[in-house]
């Protein structure tokens, strides 16, 4: 069956969902929550195969020159945090298809199509690469996978393209939560947008986009060795290793979690984030989807000591995490580090869209944080010892203080909007409902 949606970017229809049509984000927890969205997505999409959708190029955007990045931003609809001089996820994610001439490799945490929706111009642009040639590869975590059959059974189809499903749980414990995107081996996105129609349009996110051989080749490496153990998880590329350049630049570090998943040459995702903030000698501004101490009962301090210690040497910390974060044991957690002297504590809520609900959606997703004004680190990577140890996340630290000044201006703006509230030591929160 071959779906009858036309869509022109620019003028897309803002039809919202009125079922849940697709995944989420937190999606290893239960069977249950596999099988609730594997049913209720498959009545949405209904085999719709997007032949028929008209993608128009992004008129604002310029090839990279070597070693330039820009910042790349999800602003959710209705809400007034957007920056004009910084293009959206949806317009950097084209611009990069349509500019492609040998290769697209892209390793998602899961995706999640709904009919007339912001990804569908995505998906037809990689039909559209594929059709002229351009190899198409997609990584996604193998419980995630299963959530858009559809979807994925699309990008399978296309000329010359292969689907893996890569099980993290089965490597690690953890799952396949890197969000990122080679093109040609020269230029890279990294970020906090899952391959989702929402986190064009209903979440805030943050990512970055990055030409340079050397922090492309690097996580091209790391594509290959992900993409061979999704086939078989003995592979380590040890026989017919391709070449990966060695080390950080000087201005750019590729972090890469979990540890014992690592390639040489790269460092583990921890160290490189804990360097960041030891470094730091003024502030530091933080901003998250999740924030924890804690696993179950354990405690897990390594990110909470260092935030003690930097505002013990007279850091002025800031920390923005989103209203998912309100649980068990993490606002416990959070309320400790707001009663630390010098660290400032807040919790950021995006309401919904009026008289619609819209699961997974309406939060702050982007993880994040500056530096003294000078040195960014941001990717997937939340707050807590899983995404680190057990879960394969890729982040990005970039000691650009053109970069990091505009980061630091957009977390003010959230930071001091009405949008966050102070954290309340004395409150019994309630977590949102998020699905």
């Amino acid at each position: 069956m071959v779906c009858s949606c036309r869509i022109l970017l620019g003028t897309m229809s803002r039809r919202q969902p009125t079922a849940l049509e697709s995944p989420g984000f937190k999606g290893l927890r239960t069977s249950a929550f596999l099988s609730l969205f594997s049913g209720l997505f498959s009545v949405s999409f209904s085999g719709c195969a997007l032949q028929e959708i008209v993608v128009q190029k992004p008129q604002k955007l310029v090839a990279l020159a070597p070693g330039e990045a820009i910042l790349v931003q999800s602003v959710p609809q209705a809400v007034e945090l957007g920056f004009p001089q910084l293009p959206t996820t949806q317009e950097v994610w084209l611009h990069m298809i349509q500019g492609a001439k040998q290769s697209i490799d892209w390793a998602c945490f899961y995706v999640a199509s709904a009919r007339n929706q912001p990804l569908d111009p995505i998906l037809e642009a990689l039909r559209q690469a594929a059709a002229r040639g351009v190899r198409v590869r997609m990584i996604f975590d193998k419980q995630m996978g299963k959530l858009d059959p559809q979807a994925i059974a699309f990008l399978q189809q296309l000329p010359g393209a292969a689907v893996r499903l890569v099980d993290f749980n089965l490597l690690a414990g953890g799952s396949h939560h890197a969000k990122y995107l080679v093109v040609d081996r020269r230029e890279v996105f990294v970020g906090s947008q899952n391959f989702d129609w929402r986190s064009l349009l209903h979440i805030h996110e943050l990512g970055v986009r990055i030409s340079h051989p050397h922090i492309a080749g690097q996580l091209a490496f790391l594509f290959e060795m992900d993409f061979s153990l999704a086939q078989d998880r003995h592979d380590t590329l040890e026989a017919n290793p391709p070449v990966m350049p060695r080390g950080p630049l000087p201005d750019v570090e590729v972090g890469v979690s979990p540890p014992q998943l690592t390639p040489d040459g790269i460092r583990p995702g921890l160290p490189v984030l804990l360097d960041v903030i030891r470094g730091a000698k003024q502030t530091l501004v933080i901003q998250l989807l999740r924030y924890s101490a804690h696993v179950g009962v354990e405690k897990w301090d390594s990110l909470e000591a260092a935030l003690i210690q930097a505002a013990g040497r007279g850091v002025k910390v800031q920390l923005l995490v989103s209203n998912w974060s309100t649980g068990t044991p993490e606002i416990d957690d959070l309320k400790a580090l707001s009663r630390v002297p010098g660290i400032d504590v807040r919790i950021a809520t995006i309401p919904e869209v009026p008289g619609t609900f819209i699961p997974y959606a309406r939060v702050i997703h982007s993880k994040y944080t500056v530096a003294d004004g000078q040195v960014l680190w941001l990717g997937s990577t939340n707050w807590e010892r899983g995404m680190f140890l057990a879960n394969r996340n890729v982040d990005v630290v970039l000691k650009r203080p053109a970069l990091a000044a505009q980061v630091q201006t957009l977390f003010g703006r959230l930071f001091s909007s009405t949008y966050a509230e102070p954290l309340d030591l004395t409150r019994d929160y309630v977590p949102p409902r998020i699905r």
